[in-house]
C-alpha cells in the first residue's frame, strides 16, 4: 500500500472511530450526530478521499459491487429475475394454503402466475435513488435515471442531503419546488434504491432501520432495495447476522430475493412487497439490523481494518477500502 493510499484510508478510519467512540462516550445519538453535521471541514476531507479512493486507487476488483448491481437490476427488470421472484411467491402461498386447507389444490405454475407485474415489457429507464453516492457511479449506465445523494457531495452531480432526517411526502401532498427548495422525496417514485456500504457504519441500528424503512416508502410495488455491506470473513462466518437482516426486513415488506457474498462483500437485492408494516414490526426492527461493531466495545472495525501482510496490495485496497467507507447520513 503506498504512503498516499494510507493516508487515505486512515481520513475515513479516523471519521469512523470518532463516530462510534462518541456514540459509546456520549450515548445521545443526536447529539452524536449533529456534531457530525457541524463539522464540515472533517466531512469535505472525508469526500475528498473517498473520490480518490474510488476513481483513483480501487481496481476492477473494487468496483465489482457497482457491477453486481448493475447485473441483479438489469435480470430482474429486463430479463426473467422479476418473474422468477412472482412465481416463487405464487407456489409459496400454493402451499400455504394447502396446509392450511388440508385439501389438494392443483394449479400450475402459469395459473399461479397471477400476481401484479407492473414492470412487464419495460422500455422506460428505471429510477434509481442512491444513497451515500460519493461520485454517482451508476450514471454510467445508459439504463438508469439517477438521483444521487451524499450528505458531502464529492462531484457536482450529486445532491447534498442527509436521509437520516428527510421526509418521505405522499403524491398527494406534492409541492411546488425551485432550485432553492429543499429536496423532496415522494412516495413510490423509485424503481431501485442502493444502500452500497451504508447502513453498516451507522453507529446506531435505529438509524439503519429508519434508512430502510425509507427505502420500502420511496420504492415502487415490486422495486428493489440493493444493499451492499463489507466482510472478508469466510462466507459462512457472519451467516446468523445476514439471516438476521433478511428476517428482519421480511417484516417490513422487503423480501430478499437475491445474495451472493463476493470476495470481500455481502450482496442482497430485496422486492418491495405491498404490506403494511406495523408500529410494533418497525419498533423491533433494530434488533434484526446488527453488526458486530455493535456488540464490540473494543471496535472491532478497527481489527477489520487492520492490514494483513500475506494478503497482496489489491486486497489490501480492497478491504481497507469497504471497510472504511463513511455511514453517508443524508438529508433531504
Amino acid at each position: 500500500m503506498s504512503a498516499e493510499h494510507q493516508d487515505l484510508v486512515n481520513i475515513i478510519r479516523g471519521v469512523h472511530d470518532k463516530l462510534r467512540k462518541a456514540v459509546r462516550n456520549v450515548r445521545d445519538i443526536d447529539k452524536v450526530w449533529a456534531d457530525h453535521l457541524a463539522d464540515e471541514e472533517t466531512r469535505k476531507k472525508y469526500s475528498s478521499a473517498m473520490l480518490k479512493l474510488a476513481t483513483e486507487v480501487w481496481s476492477e476488483k473494487g468496483e465489482s459491487r457497482i457491477q453486481w448491481s448493475y447485473n441483479t437490476c438489469i435480470d430482474y427488470f429486463f430479463g426473467q429475475g422479476l418473474k422468477r421472484c412472482l412465481l416463487r411467491a405464487a407456489r409459496k402461498k400454493k402451499i400455504q394454503f394447502m396446509k392450511k386447507s388440508d385439501i389438494l389444490y392443483s394449479l400450475n405454475d402459469e395459473d399461479l402466475y397471477l400476481m401484479p407485474n407492473n414492470y412487464e415489457n419495460i422500455t422506460r429507464k428505471l429510477k434509481l435513488l442512491d444513497v451515500g453516492s460519493c461520485y454517482n457511479p451508476f450514471s454510467k449506465f445508459s439504463e438508469f435515471s439517477c438521483a444521487a445523494i451524499d450528505l458531502t457531495p464529492a462531484t457536482e452531480d450529486v445532491l447534498e442531503c442527509d436521509f437520516l432526517s428527510a421526509e418521505v411526502v405522499p403524491y398527494s401532498k406534492k409541492v411546488d419546488t425551485d432550485v432553492n427548495s429543499p429536496i423532496v422525496l415522494y412516495e413510490a417514485s423509485f424503481d431501485i434504491v442502493i444502500f452500497s456500504l451504508v447502513l453498516e457504519y451507522l453507529p446506531k441500528p435505529e438509524q439503519r432501520a429508519i434508512f430502510c424503512y425509507k427505502a420500502w416508502q420511496l420504492l415502487q410495488e415490486n422495486g428493489i432495495c440493493i444493499i451492499i455491506t463489507p466482510d472478508s470473513k469466510p462466507v459462512n462466518y457472519n451467516a446468523k447476522l445476514m439471516k438476521k437482516w433478511r428476517d428482519g426486513l421480511e417484516l417490513i415488506g422487503l423480501q430478499r430475493i437475491q445474495y451472493e457474498k463476493l470476495e470481500h462483500l455481502h450482496c442482497m437485492a430485496f422486492r418491495k412487497i405491498l404490506t403494511s408494516p406495523t408500529t410494533e414490526d418497525l419498533q423491533v426492527l433494530p434488533n434484526y439490523l446488527c453488526i458486530p461493531q455493535d456488540t464490540n466495545k473494543n471496535s472491532s472495525e478497527e481489527e477489520n481494518m487492520t492490514i494483513n501482510s500475506e494478503r497482496t496490495d489489491i486486497e489490501n485496497t480492497t478491504v481497507s477500502s469497504h471497510f472504511s467507507e463513511l455511514p453517508v447520513f443524508y438529508n433531504l
